[in-house]
């Protein structure tokens, strides 16, 4: 194997491993692979379509997935070094420009296998209020304290060695929030509070961890809930500042649909922790609860730079940026989050509906049937969004077949999804039913699609009755 080394960090180029001063960092590999292209070349320039080429053979790629790589990468490596790495000419491509040293054979490396994955329960609803659980998590390495600092935590004391590291581990799992690593995470921040009792911040984290298992149903809701609240106000007691528990309590009252009392938890957290990426992210997803796709995509983005690993806050990022109409950008976002997760196939359907949005139908179309192939589960919401895309573009028989196989069984189809099909082939009626059967979030969802706009000039979709389901 071979390595190279520039500045602080070590590159592992068999193995697509970006490390910072002996820390694997948490890097996927499409976004590794774009800094070996270019290390690889040190001094040329690039052009963005051979680049293109080379880091995503299969195609169906935009451009603006390159410049989010580019932008991880900036924002990653900016964290350890001060030096330049890589430089963008416009119009014309990317430099590496930092110093390299000669290849040299790679250190062989104990490194811990990927954790399996517990039976995960099948994927909770696309968009609001709550995004799919992951499938798979990443390899660890070492962490350091790196996962401290992205927490932007208020507090200036200093947990004890022991505590630090897992602290940092805990973090790491959390931050993947798949039932087993909700779970080994829990694990964690108990230890961290048994080594350190009178420090806030093993409770903050519990509180998190907790809230986290109650959102996705992977224990008892009332039961996770009522433990990430006792968690969080024990974090209070210790510190009147404690901004992660502030947005622990928020991202409760948000699942609850108590959104003023959200607003206030996560307004407060937010000011105490400004470098919260949760709370920032929590906060996002109360902006497109309450129907304002802008103030939701900023904070997003918000987030996604205090924490550009994170996969569920690019995954929301890009569902966000497709409500405000930054449909490249939405593209890139989702591209980024399958990047970081494989398995992260829900965000497949953002990336259709913008291509979609952009007249890119052909494409629109073979990505949501990769999205049935890859998700075994996911056949009728596929169907459902075909049959609008097909509808639209006047293929009737088409629409109509793809349409039947989303009635067929509708459990796991999107209310919106089916409506916007039936409105699409001129069904209005049955789409009226759908929506009147569907919760406020169905609706605000349906309202902020930039399919709707076709819909606008039609009352009758705005006196819909709203009746939660």
């Amino acid at each position: 194997m071979e390595r190279l080394i520039f500045g602080p960090f070590e590159l592992d180029v068999e193995r697509l491993v970006l490390s910072a001063d002996g820390t694997q960092l948490a890097l996927g590999p499409k976004v590794v692979e774009t800094l070996l292209a270019l290390a690889e070349r040190p001094g040329e320039i690039l052009a963005k379509r051979e680049l293109l080429e080379r880091i995503w053979p299969e195609g169906f790629i935009e451009e603006a997935s390159l410049s989010q790589n580019i932008y991880v990468l900036r924002k990653t490596m900016r964290a350890h070094w001060e030096g330049d790495v890589i430089e963008t000419l416009p119009r014309r491509g990317y430099r590496f420009v930092a110093p390299i040293a000669p290849r040299l054979p790679a250190v062989a490396a104990a490194v811990p296998p990927p954790p399996v994955a517990a039976g995960l329960p099948p994927a909770r609803r696309r968009w609001l209020p709550s995004v799919v659980a992951f499938a798979a998590a990443l390899l660890l390495g070492g962490l350091g304290l790196r996962v401290v600092a992205l927490r932007g935590d208020a507090h200036t004391g200093v947990l004890p060695p022991t505590a630090q590291r897992l602290y940092a581990l805990g973090r790491y799992y959390w931050n993947e929030r798949s039932q087993t690593s909700l779970l080994r995470s829990l694990s964690y921040f108990h230890r961290v509070v048994t080594l350190a009792p009178h420090d806030p911040r093993g409770y903050e984290a519990l509180a998190s961890a907790e809230a986290m298992m109650g959102d996705y149903g992977y224990g008892v809701p009332s039961r996770d809930y009522a433990a990430a609240s006792r968690y969080a106000k024990r974090a209070i007691e210790l510190d009147s500042r404690a901004g992660e528990a502030y947005a622990a309590l928020g991202a409760i009252a948000l699942d609850h649909r108590n959104f003023k009392a959200a607003n206030r938890l996560l307004d407060k957290a937010v000011r105490l922790t400004p470098k919260d990426a949760p709370a920032r992210e929590w906060l996002g997803i109360l902006r497109l609860n309450d129907g304002d796709a802008a103030a939701g995509y900023r904070d997003l983005r918000v987030a996604a730079r205090l924490d550009p690993l994170s996969t569920a806050t690019t995954a929301w990022l890009a569902q966000a940026a497709y409500f405000d109409r930054h449909f490249h950008q939405a593209i890139a976002y989702a591209h980024q989050a399958l990047d970081l997760d494989p398995h992260r196939f829900d965000t497949l359907t953002t990336v259709g509906l913008a291509q979609e949005a952009l007249g890119k139908n052909h494409l629109a179309a073979l990505t949501f049937e990769s999205f049935s192939k890859h998700c075994a589960s996911c056949r009728n919401e596929a169907a459902a969004l075909l049959a609008d895309l097909y509808a639209r573009e006047g293929k009737r028989t088409l629409a109509r077949r793809e349409l039947a196989l989303a009635r067929a069984d509708v459990r796991d189809v999107g209310r919106d999804d089916l409506a916007f099909a039936f409105a699409a082939l001129g069904k209005r009626g049955s789409a009226l039913a759908v929506l009147a059967h569907a919760g406020t979030a169905t609706h605000l969802a349906f309202e902020m699609d930039p399919r709707f706009d076709s819909l606008r000039d039609f009352p009758i979709y705005r006196s819909a009755p709203r009746v939660s389901s």
